[in-house]
């Protein structure tokens, strides 16, 4: 496992950390990553040796020293897996990353998240390490969904706003300081770091569940239906859930048996609706988030994402016609591949996969009745 199988009271220190782990690293690390098939868990899933190989022949090719960004910035509201990577396991997260700057010929680590009691607690880890040719940092990350996408990350380590930098140069080819950066989630690099130390990855996915007690983090076997995560953990999802983030996918109550996946889980949130509960709502909810957050620093932030909130509004709130709806779904696809930063285009393939899933909910709105028995205020 990669968490703690009871959650302590305080970070692991080096100590306990070196006697769960150990000192010893695998040789030849980067081809097991390949051959694992370790993906990032950040939402993106792509293939970590992939990346590495980017950066080290770039770092090779101009002879200018990489970067390795720990993003545990956590922009998704709902989720807390990397912070609570980051306040128990904190030396796992520090090993991957180190093992990270190794591959890539790194100089600097960077561990960036919230300010409060987990960045202290970083600090506290990063003054525990032995000293070595890594220069191990922590800061303070910008607040905001956007925030965690990666060049977002790295322009607010930069000194600038914390706005993805869209689709031009690559973070692999000039990120922090113009160097050859590394950005991975801190999930991530805490399964390179077990990687690195045992010679495997647990087969397991890290999930937080959106529980209306409040978040609660937990990891389960990959594979495992998640119905039985739900039900195992007391929560109500008969009326469908919303898997991997506001960027997921939905399920309707006849597709909770699916398996979890690290690609399916993308951000690792499971978002569960009760019965009673409206599942449009529950979406609208989402998209008026999601609206708010946009930066606004191209056409489809500026004014698509509203009018996507506006629309999915009036259909929770039944306030759609046919034509409306027409109009919804033509916006869906004006969005889709759109966007500097890909946010409008996420954002509105998460409302087309609400109106899938929830077709017969869609036809009841339409006519003027919520099937979960209440009509949704937008």
């Amino acid at each position: 496992m990669i968490l703690p199988r009871q959650t302590p009271d305080r970070p692991w220190s080096l100590d306990r950390h070196l006697a769960e782990h150990g000192t010893r690293r695998v040789p030849d690390l980067l081809d097991l990553v390949h051959r694992s098939g370790l993906r990032g868990r950040g939402g993106a899933a792509r293939l970590v040796a992939d990346e590495l190989v980017r950066v080290r022949d770039e770092v090779h090719a101009t002879g200018r020293p990489g970067v390795v960004v720990v993003n545990g910035v956590e922009g998704e509201p709902l989720s807390r897996k990397d912070v609570t990577l980051l306040a128990t396991v904190p030396h796992l997260v520090l090993d991957g990353a180190l093992a990270a700057a190794g591959l890539v010929g790194a100089t600097d680590v960077v561990v960036c998240t919230a300010e409060g009691p987990v960045l202290q607690g970083v600090r506290r880890a990063l003054a525990q390490r032995p000293a070595a040719p890594v220069r191990l940092h922590a800061a303070p990350a910008a607040a905001g969904f956007v925030a965690g996408q990666e060049s977002a990350v790295v322009a607010h380590l930069d000194g600038f706003a914390a706005r993805p930098r869209g689709t031009g140069v690559p973070l692999w080819r000039k990120g922090l300081a113009g160097r050859p950066t590394v950005v991975k989630n801190v999930e991530t690099l805490a399964r390179l770091g077990h990687l690195a130390a045992h010679g495997h990855q647990p087969d397991t996915v890290l999930l937080t569940l959106a529980a209306p007690s409040g978040p609660r983090v937990v990891e389960v076997s990959a594979g495992t239906p998640l119905d039985l995560v739900l039900t195992g953990h007391g929560l109500d999802a008969r009326g469908g859930a919303l898997l991997g983030g506001f960027h997921g996918t939905w399920l309707g109550p006849a597709d909770l048996g699916t398996p979890l996946t690290v690609d399916g889980v993308r951000a690792g949130v499971v978002r569960p609706v009760a019965a009673g509960e409206c599942a449009l709502g529950v979406c609208a909810d989402a998209v008026r988030f999601l609206a708010g957050e946009s930066v606004r620093q191209c056409g489809p932030c500026t004014f698509g994402m509203p009018r996507l909130a506006d629309l999915t509004g009036a259909l929770a709130g039944c306030r759609l016609d046919a034509a409306g709806l027409r109009e919804l779904r033509r916006t869906v696809g004006l969005l889709a591949d759109r966007g500097a930063c890909r946010h409008p285009d996420a954002s509105a393939r998460t409302v087309a996969g609400a109106l899938v899933a929830f077709a017969d909910e869609v036809d009841a709105h339409l006519a003027g009745a919520c099937v979960a028995g209440r009509a949704v205020a937008a």
